[in-house]
C-alpha cells in the first residue's frame, strides 16, 4: 500500500515537473516570437527591384499616308471622245507608252486619232474616264504613280517640331502586312506650319521592295528620336522628383534605405535610363519610398524575383 502510494506521488511530481518545464519553454518561445514581431514591426515594408542594363529606343508615334514618289495626272492633248482605253488600273506602263486614243472628228472634218502617252514609268493608279466620254484638254484621264520608292507623309504637332530632324530613322507599318516593319528616313520638313491645324508636314522616304506598299495606304509611323544600347536603367516608379526638379532613388543597402541623387536620360515604357547615381545590380525601392527617410530599416519584397502567381501566368502565356 505504501509502495503504491509512493509511486502515485512520484508520478504526480513528474507530471507537475513536465508541465512546469513546458510552460517555461513556451514562455521563452513566446518572448522570442514577440521580440521578432516587434523588431519586424519597426521595419518599413517596401517593394524593390534590381537596376539592370537595357536597350532603349525613344520614339514618336504618328499616323500618315503612303504616296508614290512621282504621282502624275494625265490630260488629253486635244478635245474629243475617248475612242479606246489601253490600260487597266494596276498595270505597269513605261514612259511614252500609248494609254488612250481620242477621236477628234467633228462634223465636216476628219482627223487622225489623237494618242495619249504615259509621261513616266510607273503603275496606273486611277482611270478617271470611260470609253465614249467627251473630254477637253482640262479633263483628267488617269493617274500614273511611280512606286519603286514611296513616301510616308505625316503631320507633326507644333510642340514636337524641334524633336524631329532630317535624316532621322523611321519605322513604318501598314495594316495589309501586320507584324512587318518597313524602314525609312526623314528627308524633308516643311518650312511653314499649317495655320489651321498648327502642324508641320514631314516626309519620309523608304524603299518599296516587291512594290508591296501602295499609293494611298494608311500607315503607322514611329520616328526614332533616340536610342541607347546596354545602358543602366531602373523602373520608372523608383524615381523621385522633388519640387526643384532634382531626381533621386532609395537604394537598399544592408537592409536599410539609402537615398541617392541620380541623373536620368530617356524614359521608354516602364524603364528610365540612369546616367549617374545607380549601377546595374543595385536594388532600388519601387513602392513605398514616399514615406522613407535615409537609414530606415526595410522589409523588402523583390517584385522582380518573386512575381505574384498571376503575373507568372500572364508572362508564360504571352509568347509572341
Amino acid at each position: 500500500m505504501k509502495k503504491s502510494t509512493k509511486r502515485i506521488l512520484t508520478a504526480i511530481l513528474v507530471i507537475i515537473a513536465l508541465l512546469a518545464g513546458y510552460r517555461i519553454v513556451r514562455l521563452a518561445v513566446d518572448r522570442i516570437a514577440a521580440s521578432r514581431t516587434t523588431e519586424e514591426s519597426r521595419k518599413i515594408p517596401v517593394k524593390a527591384a534590381a537596376a539592370l542594363r537595357a536597350d532603349m529606343r525613344n520614339t514618336l508615334k504618328l499616323t500618315g499616308d503612303i504616296i508614290g514618289t512621282e504621282v502624275v495626272t494625265v490630260f488629253p492633248p486635244a478635245p474629243g471622245k475617248i475612242e479606246s482605253i489601253l490600260i487597266k488600273e494596276g498595270n505597269r506602263v513605261g514612259r511614252g507608252a500609248v494609254i488612250f486614243k481620242i477621236n477628234r472628228d467633228v462634223v465636216g472634218m476628219e482627223y487622225n486619232l489623237a494618242v495619249v502617252e504615259s509621261p513616266i514609268t510607273g503603275h496606273v493608279g486611277t482611270i478617271m474616264v470611260d470609253r465614249g466620254m467627251t473630254v477637253t484638254t482640262a479633263t483628267p484621264l488617269a493617274q500614273i504613280v511611280n512606286m519603286s520608292s514611296v513616301e510616308a507623309v505625316v503631320r507633326i504637332m507644333e510642340e514636337n517640331i524641334n524633336r524631329v530632324d532630317v535624316g532621322m530613322a523611321a519605322l513604318i507599318s501598314v495594316e495589309t502586312f501586320p507584324g512587318r516593319v518597313f524602314r525609312g528616313r526623314v528627308y524633308k520638313k516643311s518650312a511653314v506650319l499649317d495655320q489651321l491645324s498648327r502642324t508641320q508636314e514631314v516626309r519620309i522616304r523608304l524603299d518599296n521592295p516587291g512594290l508591296l506598299l501602295k499609293h494611298g495606304m494608311f500607315a503607322t509611323i514611329e520616328l526614332v528620336l533616340g536610342s541607347r544600347t546596354g545602358v543602366p536603367a531602373v523602373p520608372v516608379d523608383a524615381v523621385i522628383t522633388d519640387l526643384t526638379g532634382d531626381t533621386s532613388v532609395f537604394v537598399v543597402e544592408d537592409g536599410r534605405a539609402r537615398k541617392r541623387a541620380i541623373r536620368t536620360g530617356i524614359t521608354v515604357g516602364r524603364l528610365t535610363e540612369i546616367i549617374a547615381g545607380v549601377r546595374p545590380g543595385d536594388i532600388v525601392v519601387t513602392l513605398g519610398q514616399e514615406t522613407l527617410s535615409d537609414g530606415d530599416e526595410l522589409l523588402v519584397y523583390r517584385e522582380d524575383v518573386n512575381p505574384p502567381p498571376e503575373a507568372e501566368r500572364k508572362t508564360s502565356g504571352d509568347n509572341r
